[in-house]
């Protein structure tokens, strides 16, 4: 909302004349312990990009783009009906992404030694002639552009498939990548690499052919993989249900006479999608101490796990539906199990992986009780996730409008904390007038932005209906979660734990008031997803880590944050704005 962008901007300015995000970033430097060089250092890291970054970032734009350019324009008429013919043209069509998904896992199994990697090439290259292949490159690719149209345009009445012509355009092809290869290094250089990394070409050719493998398959369709979710799941059903009735054709399946239908969308592919990408996000984090390429084997295991559980997950709805609510089958459990599912499968996976020798760096040294720096990402995790698991739980076991499972978040969020009260006790909590200001601007701001201001809600009808007594019950728990208990539960997450490890690997070494860029944006950016107005959610993230910045501690952001939600629940209590709720 522009409005919000204004006032951010303004906000930002106000606290930052120039000078003084330079000082938060020194003071940040020396709230943090000193690690090696060989741990940070980056390629131009420290300094303006040199000439070998530049020849690597153009190089590599033009090995992305180059075959996909050329693909574009390659669009043949039917030349023949040829069944050897519509197969090459077909294998034509599956190399450009093909090859970037090659070049994607490529670059993936080498982020673990990427400084190694980079100096190597840097080695090579930096005494290599790179300007006449690269001339050759661009030579053969605009040939090739100038080929492919005429191509599209051949007359093949007289003899069949042109095979010749064929040979002759994929030849070219070859030799433009081989040119520009040549560009990035010398041949000796590629001779070297080709001999030392077969085995992660290997698994990288392997992961582009499964990957190429799925997508073709999502092209066709998602029918395979429902079919196969609905078959595993009417097993399922019928390992317990006597009743099972089944409708191939269409893919119903009912108990009782409760029946749901497993179009696409229930098939399990948002829960494959959502597991690969959590799990490739945990390898980026944690690729210090996991061993590649070992690890890739866990992303099959999570996608077999995932897929698994969601034929669990549609068995159990249909008996829900069947033997206790329609309602809560359809309303709560539909959309809140998945993530239940979601969260067994990648919080199993992490803790099986970081016990395994063979996914894991465990350094013999350790000791055998949990580390301090393991605790205090426990302390500073545990409310949260408590948090979610019991909105997702109480979400799946009711119907809409039951509002009285909120004291399920409220229980949950009391128990985590309780159970790591120690470590809260040992931070200083204690915090001036000025992160409360913060606050208030925030929540005037939200109050004021508020898209369902003149909407009629659910809530306050529900809330219209209830005897005094349960009203005031139901108002109290509300704002002790939503103005105590939330916000430190979310601030100890995001400012506490995400922001730090942003900035270092070894979170605890970093003060809490340590300011980054990357860290200030992506903290802020995530903590926006959690709201269904993400603009402003992204805002009061911002605001939040500035008052923990301006505070020198974390107890900034979680007065901020306090504050910010106390105005915004009062304002709804007292003028009956119930949508802030």
């Amino acid at each position: 909302m522009p409005g919000i962008q204004r006032h951010a901007a303004q906000s930002l300015l106000a606290i930052d004349p120039g000078r003084r995000w330079r000082n938060l970033k020194a003071g940040a430097r020396r709230g943090m312990k000193q690690t090696p060089a060989a741990e940070n250092e980056s390629p131009g890291a420290g300094r303006r990009p040199g000439p070998l970054v530049w020849r690597a970032g153009f190089l590599g734009c033009l090995a992305v783009l180059e075959l996909p350019f050329v693909a574009f324009l390659y669009n043949p008429t039917a030349i023949s009906a040829a069944p050897a013919w519509r197969e090459a043209h077909m294998v034509m069509r599956e190399a450009v992404p093909f090859t970037l998904f090659f070049l994607a896992a490529l670059a993936l199994l080498f982020t673990p030694q990427r400084l190694e990697a980079w100096r190597e090439w840097a080695a090579s290259a930096g005494t290599h002639s790179w300007r006449l292949p690269l001339i050759v490159n661009l030579a053969l690719i605009t040939g090739l552009a100038a080929a492919t149209l005429v191509f599209n345009r051949y007359d093949g009445d007289a003899n069949g498939p042109p095979w010749g012509l064929f040979a002759l355009w994929s030849a070219a092809a070859v030799a433009a990548y081989g040119a520009l290869a040549l560009a990035a290094a010398p041949l000796s250089f590629w001779r070297g690499f080709l001999d030392r990394e077969r085995a992660r070409l290997a698994l990288a050719g392997f992961a582009a052919m499964m990957i190429e493998a799925a997508a073709v398959l999502s092209r066709q369709s998602w029918s395979l993989l429902s079919d196969a979710t609905f078959h595993f799941s009417a097993a399922i059903l019928r390992l317990y249900e006597s009743d099972v009735a089944t409708v191939p054709e269409s893919r119903v399946i009912g108990v009782s006479g409760f029946k749901v239908n497993i179009a696409s969308a229930c098939s399990g592919y948002e829960g494959i999608g959502l597991v690969v990408t959590f799990l490739m996000i945990y390898f980026w984090v944690f690729r210090r101490s996991l061993k590649f390429p070992n690890v890739f084997l866990v992303l099959p295991i999570g996608v077999a796990a995932i897929w698994v559980l969601n034929c669990v997950r549609i068995a159990m709805l249909v008996s829900l539906g069947a033997h206790v609510s329609p309602e809560i089958a359809i309303t709560g459990f539909h959309s809140q199990a998945g993530w239940m599912m979601f969260l067994v499968v990648t919080i199993a996976i992490m803790a099986a992986t970081h016990r395994l020798s063979f996914f894991h760096r465990l350094d013999g040294r350790e000791e055998a009780s949990v580390s301090p720096a393991v605790k205090l990402a426990a302390a500073l995790l545990a409310p949260f996730l408590a948090m979610t698991a019991a909105t997702i739980l109480g979400s799946a076991f009711s119907a809409e409008g039951h509002y009285w499972v909120y004291g399920m978040r409220v229980a949950a969020l009391l128990l985590a904390l309780f159970a790591f009260w120690r470590v809260y006790k040992a931070m200083d909590w204690r915090v001036g007038v000025e992160p409360v200001l913060w606050g208030v601007v925030v929540g005037a701001l939200w109050i004021a932005t508020d898209p369902g201001l003149k909407e009629e809600s659910a809530l306050g009808l529900w809330l219209a209906g209830l005897p005094p007594a349960a009203l005031v019950l139901w108002l109290a728990m509300r704002l002790l979660g939503t103005v105590l208990l939330v916000p430190l539960a979310e601030e100890l997450a995001f400012r506490g734990y995400v922001h730090r490890k942003l900035i270092a690997e070894k979170f605890e070494t970093v003060a809490e008031n340590a300011f980054a860029w990357k860290a200030f944006l992506i903290s802020s950016g995530l903590f926006a997803l959690l709201h269904e107005r993400w603009l402003a959610g992204a805002f009061a993230g911002a605001v939040f880590a500035v008052a923990m910045y301006r505070s020198g501690k974390l107890a900034g952001a979680v007065a901020a944050h306090m504050a910010a939600n106390a105005v915004i629940a009062a304002w709804a209590i007292v003028f009956k704005q119930w949508t802030l709720l």
